[in-house]
């Protein structure tokens, strides 16, 4: 059967996804394009995106349609939890007494960080999920 894939993000259009379908690459995911897959029931599917490969695993079920990739509501939250712990990590680094290590530690929390940031960033919405609400939407629930 085939599948949508759609990345439908707010920022960080530059970069893409590396998509892979049972640890094979099957392509990259850039914003705003939809691309087709074929997938069988039970395959699986990775979202890769950065420097250290976090990925974003998704099953493929019976009902699978569509994958879109959005950002969280949640950007203005996290991007301050990334900024409150940076400085947290500036602070109890500024007692190291050289330099070098000073601006390795500065440079090392910053790279993690931002990793973590855009993981954290992503929600993935699998069709029909979304239809299947809409289809119950007429019923009242008591």
């Amino acid at each position: 059967m085939k599948i949508n894939l759609k990345r439908q993000t707010t920022w960080g259009c530059v970069r893409h996804f590396i998509v892979y379908k049972n640890g094979v690459k099957q392509g990259k995911l850039f914003n705003n394009i939809t691309t087709e897959l074929e997938v069988k029931v039970g395959d699986t599917l990775e979202f890769r995106e950065g420097l250290f490969r976090f990925s974003q695993k998704i099953y493929v079920t019976s009902e699978t349609k569509e994958i879109t990739i959005t950002n969280t509501n949640d950007i203005k939250r996290l991007f301050s939890l990334f900024i409150i712990l940076f400085l947290a990590i500036s602070l109890l680094s500024l007692s190291i007494a050289s330099l070098k290590i000073f601006l390795f530690t500065e440079l090392s929390a910053f790279i993690l960080l931002n990793h973590l940031f855009r993981y954290r960033s992503y929600v993935f919405n699998i069709e029909p999920l979304d239809s299947l609400l809409s289809d119950v939407s007429g019923v009242e629930l008591y």
